[in-house]
């Protein structure tokens, strides 16, 4: 089995919506242990709100990669796995940042760099298959 086999972006797309989802709802619906978890001992109904909101974000974003693998194929879905691979990144790294400045208990440099490591192979994937379905639209020629 070669790389471009195991690099499917559909299939790396829905992994990636479905295991978000899960997070995301899982944020949602224990925001009091995970605000309790990012500030141990320390967290107001404020931060449970904020965690409430992120795990609302993480099931808006995660819909659109599971609906994207399903609906799009070809070119467009390889260029839409690049994007979501390198916005996730940018995201990840901005957020983890944000989060040393205020000793965020969820930040883990090691899974941190799973995580980035995940999203490059889902940008790679994406790369894997860019010219598949890659038709070019013909100009109509015709008058009238």
């Amino acid at each position: 089995m070669d790389a471009k086999t195991i690099l499917n972006p559909k299939w790396w797309l829905l992994a990636f919506g479905v295991l978000f989802f899960l997070a995301g709802l899982s944020n949602y619906l224990g925001a009091e242990g995970s605000a309790d978890t990012a500030y141990p001992g320390d967290y107001t109904a404020r931060d449970v709100f904020y965690e409430q909101t992120f795990g609302l974000f993480t099931m808006v974003a995660a819909t659109l990669a599971i609906v994207t693998s399903l609906k799009v194929s070809g070119r467009e879905l390889s260029i839409l796995s690049m994007t979501s691979s390198g916005v996730m990144m940018a995201f990840m790294v901005l957020h983890y940042l944000a989060g040393e400045n205020v000793n965020y208990g969820f930040n883990d440099p090691v899974i941190l760099g799973v995580v980035l490591s995940l999203l490059a192979l889902l940008g790679i994937a994406g790369f894997l298959h860019l010219e598949e379905g890659g038709e070019t639209p013909t100009e109509n020629t015709s008058e009238g």
